[in-house]
């Protein structure tokens, strides 16, 4: 392929350029020799975290912003185009019908029950055509294979990508860090990476840490606001608390978390997409690729943590405290289990091989 050509990605907002299902989109089309179009709400080259061969653009998922883009004639100029996300489908959808272009939908959420979200119907109607539409669909799961089809009514193929990397970050120095952080001598590191709120046991992580003074919490928030961060600063259990002040690359946020002795994975949202979440959970898998054992929330999708002895699933404050304390004094083999387990489950360098194969067969229709 010539290397003028290009393809169109689209996301759903700037944050997650880099995200490791978006990273890895990019990579198999960039190895196809392909340059790549990213769009995004508000984003632009700055936003970039990759080469040369991909641009960042500004893109606003409205019908208006669509109907004043179709006349373009620069739609018709990319072979491929590829979104994730429920607003960006639409888009992309129609952007790729018009242009008649393949399209590949990689849907890293879905928008069904009580995560339906404010969208207009007419909207996700929209959304549910371009999942229909594409080429091939992608979910992050196994679990959400069947999800996506009885919200989409999709009948053709549906691949798996999970939230992993297929090329780990190397880990950053866990002594430094720990030490950067204040962590005392001997304590086990509570991680927390990602939202932090009522829906992600919250209450649960700050109890565990105020009750037991071997443990030490680091938080690496994306949502709490300023004020949020004040009132953390101020709870009971700050002296074995830390916050980390500005938000990381998800490639530091990688990093960092072989520092850590536990993740948390834990959803309490009732909404199809979380009570399915397995290998479609970002920190969990950014927290077993660097060799970090988990505490989840209890449900069938991530029943493999303990079929790996590499986390616990819970379903009470009492539970978390206990899977906490026994992490804590197993935390050595249970974090080569926790290696072991993102190399035979995960299996992000295979299912990326699976991915670029099959958007090898959408480029060159």
């Amino acid at each position: 392929m010539k290397d003028l050509q290009r393809a169109a990605h689209f996301v759903q907002n700037r944050d997650i350029i880099g995200s490791p299902p978006n990273a890895a989109i990019v990579a198999a089309l960039t190895e196809m020799g392909l340059c790549v179009d990213i769009f995004a709400p508000g984003a632009s080259q700055a936003d970039s975290v990759y080469g040369d061969t991909v641009r960042i653009f500004d893109a606003q998922y409205s019908r208006s912003w669509l109907l004043r883009a179709l006349p373009s004639s620069r739609w018709r100029g990319y072979v491929h185009y590829s979104a994730s996300a429920e607003d960006a489908l639409v888009v992309a959808g129609v952007l790729a019908k018009w242009s008649r272009r393949p399209f590949c939908a990689s849907v890293d959420e879905i928008k069904s029950g009580t995560y339906r979200g404010n969208a207009p119907e007419v909207w996700k109607r929209m959304a549910r055509w371009a999942i229909r539409s594409a080429y091939h669909a992608v979910v992050n799961d196994q679990s959400r294979v069947a999800l996506l089809r009885d919200y989409a009514h999709r009948n053709g193929q549906i691949g798996v990508y999970p939230g992993c990397f297929h090329q780990v970050p190397a880990p950053a120095d866990r002594d430094s860090l720990r030490a950067a952080w204040g962590v005392p001598s001997g304590a086990a590191v509570i991680g927390v990476s990602g939202g932090f709120n009522e829906t992600g046991g919250a209450d649960w992580i700050l109890d565990t840490v105020h009750a037991d003074a071997g443990l030490f919490l680091v938080l690496q928030t994306v949502n709490a606001s300023e004020f949020e961060k004040i009132l953390l600063e101020r709870v009971t259990c700050r002296k074995g608390m830390y916050i980390e002040p500005t938000r990381l690359s998800w490639q530091e946020a990688w990093a960092s978390a072989a520092a850590f002795d536990m993740g948390v994975a834990i959803y309490h949202n009732p909404a199809p997409q979380f009570q399915n979440m397995g290998i479609s959970s970002n920190r969990l898998c950014m927290f077993l690729a660097m060799g970090v054992p988990v505490i989840a929330s209890r449900q069938p999708s991530f029943e493999f943590l303990e079929r790996y002895d590499c986390g616990r699933m819970v379903g009470s404050a009492k539970e978390f405290a206990a899977a906490a304390a026994e992490i804590a004094g197993r935390r050595e083999i249970m974090r080569t289990n926790a290696l072991r387990c993102a190399v035979e489950y995960i299996q992000a360098p295979q299912r990326y091989r699976e991915l670029y194969q099959t958007l090898s067969q959408s480029v060159a229709i």
